[in-house]
């Protein structure tokens, strides 16, 4: 009789286990950015810690698997002579779809500057969007 038991409980823990699947988990949060866009703004109008520079405005269009709240972009700059950076950025417009940010930059000898933009919300990351500015004509 312990036999059966035994069987009847290994049994029925087998079949509990089977009927488990990883979709039962839930599904991860995922953010796909879209083709950062850009406006210049106004050419030697605002102050860098440098001089003055130039403003732009960059618009990413995204969507997500589910309704989320963008917290945050991390945003990696990067310029002609090779030099990078990585901030996060908190300063930003989220529509429920389009993100907009902007950006004073001082091109000083820099023929452009890339932005590498990753939006971040509800425990998850998007892809990379990434958009280069040449520097424009007149543009400090």
């Amino acid at each position: 009789m312990k036999i059966v038991k035994h069987i009847a409980i290994w049994g029925s823990t087998i079949l509990l286990f089977a009927n488990c699947s990883k979709d039962d988990e839930g599904t991860k949060l995922s953010i796909t950015a879209n083709t950062q866009t850009f406006e210049v703004n106004g050419i030697n109008n605002c102050n860098t810690s440098s001089g003055t520079g130039s403003t732009f405005v960059m618009t990413i269009p995204y969507t997500a698997s589910e309704e989320v709240s963008i917290d945050r972009l991390q945003i990696t700059t990067k310029v002609s002579d090779g030099g990078s950076e990585s901030k996060t950025n908190t300063q930003f417009t989220d529509n429920g779809s389009t993100i907009v940010w902007a950006s004073c930059f001082r091109f000083g000898s820099q023929d452009w500057v890339e932005y590498e933009v990753r939006l971040e919300g509800g425990g998850s990351s998007s892809n990379a969007a990434t958009i280069r500015i040449d520097k424009p004509n007149g543009a400090d």
